[in-house]
């Protein structure tokens, strides 16, 4: 991005967002587009509220910016989002201390141009989505002071979040399934052609230790909650029974056998991959998907990805149905992918029985997730049912 004009203090909510500096976004903006040209920005209308929607939950405060201008001479209309530091003490310095904005920030500003410089050197301009991820308007971020990220907002662009209690259908789940297999190998290809591990690369991706410990707290939330539960469902008792031993250090082991890279293969992970983290659009015949939310991305596994989206985000009979349909089909892009990137087979030494592999050990870490937010499950029917078929299912198939 462009160095920036002076620039006004970010605000903390809507009722301190000002004329300035939202000229100072656009500004900046269109100057990482032409840097030698003066946009010479002329607001027109505009309007700053607070977001309606809620998936960020308690990692962000978020604006949603709609905005006429005019910018060297030609006429803009956009819709932008916000996403600022938590306004709460305790989200706030929970936030600062695990580097969520900081690293959701570096994947825009660094992480997101590399693998977009890859797919501009291999691919044509019809095989490339630009539309995987918002396009980057803005971020600033001064450490425990400030932090700001401004990205187009997609929904405004036709994409919408799927409702979480229906689940994701089949179509769907292949759309964003090829969406992160293109992203994994665009990784992979960045790693292979600078032969540099993404870990040194890009520093502050989420360590294993981390990783484990972000989701050992949520087990350590959402399992007792689970457990009380399912003192009423007697019918689950096998369940409960069988969630028990997860209080321990079961979960620590769980977590940290997958979290933990592969001496096979790694690539960049988002390790946040379910619906609520996906937008989708339909476009006659095929389903677009857009991924948002990479405040956890790390390097590791890619099953990771793909065990969490088909164990979170598909009702029990679709997932049943249809997983290994999605696995080979994830796959198949993946291989794809880097084929078109020039990456041959045999250089990754990795194969499909491998990614199957990682795939039951990503089921287990996936589900433990899943008891970790089961508060977002519990109190609706559906919901609920769709968690404890997930439990059983891999209860009963030797997984958990």
């Amino acid at each position: 991005m462009a160095s920036e004009p002076s620039t006004p203090t970010s605000p903390r909510d809507d009722h301190e967002a000002t004329k300035e500096w939202l000229e100072n976004i656009l500004e900046t903006y269109h100057r990482s587009l032409a840097p030698d040209k003066d946009p010479k920005i002329g607001l027109q209308e505009w309007s700053i509220k607070p977001a309606s929607d809620e998936r960020e939950g308690f990692l962000s405060e978020q604006l949603a910016v709609g905005v006429s201008y005019s910018a060297a001479g030609e006429e803009h209309h956009v819709h932008l989002l916000a996403k600022l530091l938590p306004q709460d003490p305790f989200n706030r310095a929970f936030v600062i201390e695990t580097l969520f904005d900081l690293r959701e920030i570096k994947f825009y500003t660094e992480i997101k141009p590399a693998l977009e410089g890859v797919e501009r050197q291999y691919l044509t301009e019809d095989t490339i989505d630009p539309s995987w991820a918002p396009d980057l308007y803005y971020a600033k971020h001064k450490e425990e002071a400030e932090s700001i990220l401004v990205l187009a907002d997609m929904c405004q662009r036709g994409y919408k979040v799927q409702d979480l209690t229906q689940g994701l259908t089949v179509a769907q789940a292949k759309s964003a399934l090829v969406a992160i297999a293109n992203v994994h190998a665009a990784a992979l290809t960045l790693q292979i052609k600078e032969k540099e591990p993404l870990s040194q690369k890009y520093p502050y991706l989420l360590s294993t230790d981390q990783a484990v410990e972000s989701f050992k707290c949520l087990i350590d939330r959402g399992l007792p909650l689970l457990l009380k539960f399912l003192e009423s469902r007697k019918d689950r008792a096998a369940v409960r029974n069988g969630l028990q031993k997860y209080s321990g250090k079961d979960s620590i082991e769980v977590l940290r056998s997958i979290l933990a890279p592969s001496d096979k293969l790694n690539t960049l992970v988002h390790c946040d991959f379910w619906c609520n983290n996906l937008l989708f659009k339909q476009e006659d015949e095929s389903t677009r998907c857009s991924i948002i939310d990479w405040q956890m991305v790390m390097y590791g596994r890619p099953a990771i990805d793909v065990a969490m989206l088909i164990s979170t985000s598909l009702e029990p009979a679709e997932r049943r149905k249809h997983a290994q349909t999605l696995i080979s089909d994830y796959w198949d892009a993946f291989m794809s992918r880097l084929s078109q990137f020039g990456v041959e087979k045999d250089a990754i030494k990795y194969t499909k029985e491998d990614l199957d592999e990682d795939y039951k050990a990503a089921l287990a870490m996936s589900a433990l997730v899943v008891v970790g937010s089961v508060d977002i499950a519990l109190g609706s029917a559906g919901r609920e049912e769709r968690v404890l078929n997930l439990l059983t299912d891999l209860m009963n198939d030797g997984i958990l």
